[in-house]
């Protein structure tokens, strides 16, 4: 009965118990004219091998637990949510994922620059390069300091010896110094004045003449005297000069001094 198939098999009792082929299971079944021979239990007990090395039974049972397995963990994976396999490659980063935080009204507020943060400082005023008025300049053997700039002067002289100006006469106030070791005369007609557009002026002498306080229409000075005088220039109404030329002779480079503060 060890080799017998597995089925129903009649009893002494008149029913039929199933035979899973390796042993008697407690399942019974009303009895059948079948032409099935009766067997009988102790058949079974007396059997050589035990069950569990009996190859008909083992392949079926092994089958069977590998397909209740298999279900088991089909069951649970359906349950459970899909973890991407390590490596696969996200489809949205962190960064795109989550949204930047906006700004709040009071930190948009403070990054607002204000009309007073945004405007721009005005430059500072930049002051001639070179020498100006009370600066002192040497040509030859003078020494020159211009102390001072007046335009707008219609004429020079008195109520009987004058002298008018074709636009307006400017006048610069100036002391020369001889710095040299012999006589040299100082001639106001040898002094230059340029305007802001370059163009040259030369010294107006017949105002020297008409003003007692000149000096330096015609003036020789010795070395280490000094003089104050007053050099005029005949220009436009509408010009301010910018510059004076300054020579100890008609014969010398001459120094520049700018007449802007």
């Amino acid at each position: 009965m060890t080799n017998s198939p597995a089925g129903w098999y009649p009893q002494a009792d008149g029913r039929q118990r199933y035979w899973d082929g390796a042993q008697w299971t407690e399942h019974f079944a009303p009895g059948t004219d079948a032409a099935t021979p009766a067997v009988e239990q102790s058949t079974f007990a007396t059997s050589g091998k035990p069950w569990f090395k009996k190859k008909r039974l083992m392949i079926p049972a092994g089958v069977v637990g590998v397909i209740i397995l298999g279900s088991a963990l089909g069951s649970a994976g359906g349950d459970e949510p899909t973890t991407p396999a390590v490596g696969s490659t996200s489809t949205s980063s962190p960064a795109e994922a989550s949204p930047a935080p906006s700004a709040s009204p009071a930190a948009a507020a403070t990054t607002s620059a204000s009309p007073a943060a945004t405007a721009k400082p005005k430059p500072a005023a930049t002051k001639p390069a070179g020498p100006r008025i009370g600066s002192k300049v040497r040509d030859g053997k003078f020494e020159f300091v211009v102390s001072k700039v007046t335009c707008g002067i219609k004429s020079v002289g008195n109520e009987y010896l004058n002298t008018k100006a074709q636009g307006q006469f400017c006048r610069l106030d100036v002391s020369i110094s001889n710095i040299g070791d012999e006589p040299q005369t100082m001639f106001a007609d040898n002094q230059i004045a340029y305007d802001s557009k370059g163009r040259k002026f030369s010294a107006d002498s017949e105002a020297s003449i008409y003003d007692d306080r000149s000096e330096v229409l015609l003036e020789e000075i010795n070395p280490g005297n000094t003089i104050k005088g007053r050099v005029y220039f005949d220009v436009p109404k509408n010009v301010k000069l910018a510059k004076v030329e300054l020579h100890d002779s008609a014969f010398s480079d001459g120094v520049d001094v700018a007449l802007t503060k």
